[in-house]
């Protein structure tokens, strides 16, 4: 049986062009909301806390609908999971390359970089320690949560490196645990408590040279060269 062709004429290709490029605009335009609202999710988690927070607070902020972000993410607690790990996906690529470099550059190199790189992301997203200081006050599923979801890899990776420098006589001796926070409490201080630190030190922690002033601070606390 021969088949019938019937091409398409002009005006319908005109159509479904047109079809398409609405479509991605519409694409275009989620993207951009559902980062706007990530971006203010930072902030208002950062700042009032997840109990604090609430949804038409971030819509507000975010210059959206308050119906987008319940379109986008549905609840709250969605939503504040969707801010962590957000911030947290660029903490797990620095992680895996220190982790993927270890053995080449060895523990006590591989420990070094790892607080260097910490130090940056702090210093980039300083939200996100901002809301651990919020959570870490109680004990709770997000708490939970942020432990198994992003804690665990950090923790697991930077206290093998440092018994392993321990053991090659290079690095502090004592619980790599303790050694581990009380790191991170160097580290992350003056950017949770930002206001007070410049207040107190008439210092920008966010400038170069005070991000390298912390970065050997930590690294000398940990007992690197």
């Amino acid at each position: 049986m021969q088949s019938i062709f019937f091409p398409i004429g002009k005006s319908m290709e005109a159509g479904l062009a047109a079809r398409r490029a609405v479509a991605q605009h519409e694409t275009t335009e989620n993207a951009d909301a559902r980062g706007r609202i990530l971006a203010a999710g930072r902030v208002t988690f950062a700042t009032a806390g997840f109990d604090g927070a609430t949804l038409r607070a971030v819509a507000d902020r975010a210059g959206v609908q308050h119906q987008l972000i319940v379109y986008h993410f549905g609840t709250k607690l969605a939503l504040w999971k969707a801010v962590v790990s957000d911030i947290c996906a660029e903490n797990k690529t620095w992680l895996a390359e220190i982790e993927r470099k270890a053995s080449t550059l060895g523990a006590a190199a591989a420990l070094s970089e790892l607080v260097s790189a910490f130090v940056r992301f702090t210093a980039r997203r300083p939200e996100l320690h901002r809301m651990l200081t919020i959570e870490g006050g109680g004990n709770n599923e997000r708490l939970q949560w942020w432990i198994d979801a992003h804690v665990r890899d950090f923790h697991a990776l930077s206290t093998r490196l440092i018994r392993e420098a321990q053991a090659a006589g290079e690095a502090r001796a004592g619980h790599p645990g303790r050694l581990h926070y009380g790191m991170i409490g160097i580290v992350t201080t003056s950017f949770v408590f930002e206001q007070e630190y410049r207040a107190m030190t008439r210092l920008n922690p966010f400038s170069p040279r005070e991000i390298a002033e912390v970065t050997a601070l930590a690294r000398g606390f940990l007992g690197l060269a």
